[in-house]
């Protein structure tokens, strides 16, 4: 894995009723030193939502839009980090690209899903 990487963590699903409120907990609690960026699909509410949650030079969050579908796009952004939260469920439905990119990427994946059987799913393709 390449260490040098722009963000330490990628929050996929920022805009989301608890991706919002994992970007709140990031801002109010990470270290200062850690290189976070939000991501979804829609550019709008990213942008409204970086501008909230600033950098501490008032500059706007990062933010990386992407649509779970996309294969490419999800790739580009699991290899600018060295993890990716994601927030955006059904995961059986919209994870797995992302899972997919993480393991081409070699990016660390974490997300918040108790779906049982699509883990068991991953697990088996990837075993």
């Amino acid at each position: 894995m390449n260490d040098a990487r722009e963000f330490d963590i990628v929050l996929y699903g920022a805009t989301g009723f608890t991706g919002r409120q994992t970007v709140a907990h990031f801002a109010r609690h990470a270290p200062p030193t850690l290189r976070w960026a939000i991501a979804g699909r829609n550019e709008a509410k990213l942008r409204q939502l970086a501008e909230q949650y600033a950098l501490p030079d008032g500059s706007p969050r990062p933010v990386i839009v992407c649509d779970s579908s996309d294969a490419a796009a999800a790739w580009a952004m699991a290899e600018r980090t060295r993890v990716l939260l994601t927030t955006v469920g059904p995961y059986a439905r919209f994870g797995t690209p992302i899972v997919e990119a993480c393991i081409a990427a070699r990016t660390h994946y974490t997300d918040i899903t108790g779906e049982t059987g699509w883990v068991r799913t991953l697990i088996d393709r990837h075993h």
